[in-house]
Order: structure tokens, then sequence, then C-alpha cells
């Protein structure tokens, strides 16, 4: 084989088919967080590859195009390494799925665990996924219905399935009462209000009463679509004082494009914190969405709202106008049931933990204390109570 021929074969073949090799064994291994910038670097190679088999200025272009894709990668993987490591969930836990987005694939158990610096281990759990596809929660088989709607809080991230915020409401009630956890990591406001609006789970609720949503005002950048994650959510807008769903945040190549560009930690890092600044259309968004939830579970089921509210949030309101005291006033004047559910450390013993340590995530113990809470709360407060009622930790 000539010089020539040797060369032609490396670049339009072998090197071709290595690089698509290795994207393949790097879509099949977990996530991790330098994974965006690796696909970055082989794109790189393939473009620098192309550069050696033109010539003229065809090659002077993609010798530009190859310098401007290498610099992207060097970016992200630097950018990376000054990320947390994500978690590591078994493929499948979060597949594509009509209407919400996104969601598990089948039931089953699905293993997940977070590693820290150092290779500190934050938590390594199982989550058990039941023929419904909802995260398992042990309480009565039939009679009247609690329903629990979120986000990884409500879900349970990092928590085995004994120690979900659900799962704690129910061994309360001594599982006498039928308890729904629909809450999935990554959900917003609008999740919820897609799932009402559609009836997709009115099979499940036909005998729901309560419905019950953990939030906080970060969710705001999710309802209005701001966080990059959120391209396949629904998206609602508000025209003209109504609240219209037009579909999901993101669609054709202005997903890919975020797909692409806006998940990433260089996004992340150098990007997001001043292009997706939270303000006042955000939060109203954000207040209308579950105004409108609260609407259809009256409408739907004659049955009443209850927000567990996380307050904390002065810094991220900064710029809005609002602070979490005139959200909580909000949502309660839009006839929700609102349980300020902070925490105060002076109510526990010293030492106790709010948050699992280098993840951010509700701790057990936070879950138990705000069922308690929750518990406290629907004992004393008849449905359709327009203020909060003072809860103390017993």
């Amino acid at each position: 084989m000539s010089n020539v021929s040797r060369r032609r074969l490396i670049i339009f073949f072998v090197v071709p088919a290595s690089i698509f090799l290795i994207a393949y064994v790097v879509t099949i291994i977990p996530y991790l967080k330098y994974t965006r910038g690796i696909y970055e670097f082989l794109a790189f190679l393939l473009v620098a590859d192309l550069a050696a088999a033109l010539s003229g200025k065809w090659r002077d272009a993609a010798i530009i195009a190859a310098t401007l894709v290498f610099g992207l990668a060097t970016t992200e993987l630097v950018c990376a390494a000054f990320e947390a490591n994500p978690p590591i969930t078994a493929r499948g836990f979060a597949a594509a799925r009509p209407i919400l987005g996104w969601g598990p694939s089948a039931p089953g158990v699905y293993h997940s665990s977070e590693t820290g610096w150092g290779g500190i281990k934050i938590y390594d759990v199982d989550y058990r996924i039941d023929q419904h596809l909802l995260r398992r929660t042990f309480s009565a088989a039939t009679g009247p219905t609690v329903a629990f709607f979120g986000d990884s809080m409500t879900f349970g991230q990092g928590l085995e399935d004994s120690q979900t915020l659900p799962q704690d409401f129910a061994d309360l009630n001594a599982r006498k009462t039928r308890v729904l956890n629909f809450g999935f990591p990554g959900y917003g406001p609008q999740q919820f209000l897609r799932a009402l609006e559609t009836g997709m789970f009115d099979p499940l609720l036909s005998n729901t009463k309560t419905f019950v949503y953990e939030t906080a005002a970060w969710h705001a950048e999710r309802a209005s679509c701001l966080a990059g994650f959120m391209a396949r959510a629904p998206r609602y807008e508000l025209r003209n004082g109504k609240l219209i769903y037009v579909g999901t945040c993101s669609e054709g190549l202005k997903r890919v494009f975020r797909d692409i560009f806006m998940n990433g930690a260089a996004y992340n890092r150098l990007i997001a914190p001043f292009a997706n600044a939270v303000g006042p259309a955000d939060i109203k968004i954000y207040l209308a969405e579950l105004q409108r939830c609260a609407e259809l579970v009256k409408q739907k089921y004659n049955g009443r709202l209850v927000i567990v509210y996380l307050a904390g949030n002065a810094k991220y309101l900064a710029k809005t106008g609002f602070t979490d005291a005139m959200i909580e006033e909000r949502l309660r004047h839009a006839g929700m049931d609102v349980i300020d559910a902070t925490l105060s450390p002076k109510d526990f013993p010293p030492g106790t933990l709010f948050k699992i340590p280098g993840d951010g995530h509700p701790t057990a113990i936070a879950n138990r204390a705000r069922a308690a809470m929750l518990q406290q709360f629907l004992s004393v407060a008849p449905a359709g109570t327009s203020k909060s009622t003072d809860i103390t930790l017993k």
C-alpha cells in the first residue's frame, strides 16, 4: 500500500471510526461532569480530521472551525473541573416522556449514587419505581388519597424509599391514608399543572381531596423555562393576564441549541448567572401556574392544594421585587393553604442537618419534620384555610 493510500485510509476511515467508537462508549457509560467536554473534544478531532482531508480555502475554513471547537471543548473541560460531580443513576431513570418531558422509563429499581470532592460518598441509594411510574410509597391501598407533587425534594433524591416526605407522612398516619408520590427530579410547577390539565393521572386521583406541592421561590426559573435543563418541559405564557399553554420550553433547532450549549459547565459558570437572572415576570408565571393548579384541584376533584413552602430565598429574589412573605401571601390570596416549612435550628439538637452535605437536598430528618408539620396542619386547618396556621414541632 502506498503512502497516499495509507494516509487516505487513516483520514477517511481509521480516525472517524475511532472517534465514533469512543463517542459510543461515552454514551453508554454513566454521565459524568466531563462528558459534555469529551463530546466537544471528539467533535474537534473530527473537524481537525476533515481539515486534513481538504485543501485550499476549504482547509482554512475547517482549521478555523476546529480552533473554535477546541476552544469550546477546553473551556467546558476546565469549567467542569470546578463543578461538583453529578449523581450517577441507572439508565432509564430519566427518559423522554410525553406530556411531562421526562420521567422513569419503566418500573423497577434504579440505583443512584453521588460522590463529592476527594471521592467522599455523599449518598448511595436505590429508587423503587412502581407500576404507575411513581416512587414507591407504602400506604393504604384504597380510600381517601393525599397526592404529593413536586421535584427532587418531594421525590426524595439522595434518600431511600423509607425516607421521603410522602412516606414519612404515610407513616405518621399509620399508613391508613393512601399516599402517592408524583415528584420527580427537575420538575417545575408546569409539570404539576400539565398533569392536571391533561388528566393523565386521573385514574389514580379519583378519590383525592388533598394535593400537596413542595416548592421554593427558585422554582420560578423552571416555571418560566429559564433553566437550561427544562428544554422538554411544558411551557406556559401569560398573555393579557391569562395563562396559556404554548408547547414545550424549546422545540426544533432551539431545543438542539439548548441541549448542546445550555446544559454544560461552561454555560452554567460563565453565562447563566447573567443570562438567567430571575425577574418579576418569572415570579408572576410561577405564581400563575400554581394558581391555575389550585383552580383545577378545586374544579376537577373538589379538593384543596396545600403548599409546603421553603423560605430563605432573599438573595435569589433580590431583583424581582418580591419576598418570600409576598409570595406566600399571593398564594394564600389565590386560595391555597400555605405552610411555611422553613426549619429553625433552635428547634432541633445541635448539629442537626437539614440538607444532605455536599448535595443540598433535604435530609431524612428534614422530611420527617415537614411531614409532621403537614400532618398537624391538616388536622387543625379545614379545607379552604385562607391564612397559614402556626405549626409548632413537637
